[in-house]
């Protein structure tokens, strides 16, 4: 029973942070345009669609909504960057102290 409690905190902060990053992303992709400039240009039309905690850390599903644009995105480098600016958004925005963030590119074709 509490294990099931516990999942379903777990899974309302999950739902509540990815509407939040979501709702900021645009502000995030300013943040990566200060670094890369070619980067932010891939990521304007990106979605943020998951979240998941692994080992004591978080892994960000970002969807390219092309092929070429995900193709175009370069790992780790690039994940690197958006991880970072995550992480710098949120703790100038609201003081959060992040886990370590790994971000992780996928097509969502249409």
């Amino acid at each position: 029973m509490e294990q099931r409690q516990q999942r379903a905190y777990t899974d309302d902060f999950i739902e509540q942070f990815l509407s939040l990053l979501k709702e900021h992303w645009v502000e995030i992709v300013l943040v990566i345009n200060r670094q890369s400039p070619r980067l932010s240009a891939l990521l304007r039309s990106t979605t943020p669609v998951g979240l998941k905690r692994s080992n004591g850390g978080w892994r960000v599903q970002v969807a390219a909504h092309s092929i070429v644009q995900r193709e175009n995105l370069h790992a780790p480098r690039d994940n690197e960057i958006v991880a970072q600016a995550i992480r710098l958004y949120y703790h100038q925005a609201a003081q959060f102290k992040l886990p370590r963030i790994t971000v992780e590119f996928t097509y969502e074709g249409k």
